[in-house]
């Protein structure tokens, strides 16, 4: 436990010292306050935000990751020479990815709205942004490393992880709307609470939008998950998918690790 610690800090410090993760940060700040400026509106800033997020975050989390992973690749395997867990150093480097993530994107939606104070029930909807962008954070960290594991060459790796994002951002939602256009003659509110329950996206949209109440942009999921269980036990179900989201890719890249031959 000791030397997972030590191995986070140092990995978190060294994260921290990358240029790149800032200039994520200042982006974030900037989109944010871009927002506040065309718009005024406290609302119209967080869904604009919102929107931002399920692109940008998937996407920078999955591919800085991936990337990260496979160019410190000499410095995993001298690690592995030391008296270091295979277990530890995975999990080391993986939190101190997606924290280092989280914790700047964070502090750029929070720079940017440090421009004008906002109302108490905006300030819920900020914190739930936070924490739908935080589990998108986890779980395409968690899917770039289990790419890294099971692929070898780079190339591969990073096609893969850049082909999840743009399935979980486009291309899912198409292929709920087909199955509906498909089989509309037929109850479709379980299968459609199902395939949501498949996009990782999707859930952090809906962790948002099912607390705000924001009609209009529930969307086809939205809808059916508010009518079959409520917007209580709706953000539950999608705070738990989103915690298995950012687990079992992990922990299957985990187990696959310690026994991988490098």
């Amino acid at each position: 436990m000791k030397k997972s610690l030590e191995l986070l800090l140092y990995e978190l410090a060294h994260l921290l010292r990358i240029k790149g993760l800032w200039f994520y940060a200042l982006s974030v700040a900037g989109v944010s306050a871009a927002f506040f400026f065309l718009t005024g509106d406290e609302r119209k800033v967080l869904l604009s935000l919102l929107s931002f997020t399920l692109l940008a975050v998937p996407l920078v989390s999955g591919f800085f990751s991936v990337s990260y992973f496979y160019d410190t690749k000499e410095f995993t395997e001298f690690l592995l020479a030391q008296p270091v867990g295979r277990g530890e150093l995975l999990f080391a480097r993986w939190a101190a990815l997606a924290l280092a993530l989280t914790l700047l994107y964070a502090a750029g939606v929070a720079a940017g709205l440090t421009l004008k104070g906002f109302s108490l029930q905006e300030k819920a909807g900020f914190l739930w942004l936070a924490l739908s962008g935080t589990f998108l954070t986890l779980s395409f960290c968690s899917l770039a490393f289990l790419a890294g594991v099971l692929f070898d060459d780079k190339a591969k790796g990073v096609s893969a992880v850049l082909a999840a994002w743009l399935y979980f951002t486009l291309l899912h939602d198409a292929l709920i709307l087909t199955v509906v256009y498909l089989f509309k003659d037929y109850p479709l509110e379980k299968p459609v609470v199902l395939l949501t329950l498949l996009s990782p996206v999707d859930l952090a949209r809906l962790l948002v939008v099912l607390r705000l109440d924001v009609a209009a942009l529930m969307g086809l999921t939205g809808t059916v998950i508010k009518e079959l269980l409520g917007s209580f036990k709706g953000t539950l179900l999608s705070i738990s998918a989103l915690v298995l989201w950012s687990l079992v890719p992990f922990t299957l890249s985990w187990l696959l690790f310690r026994k991988k031959d490098l």
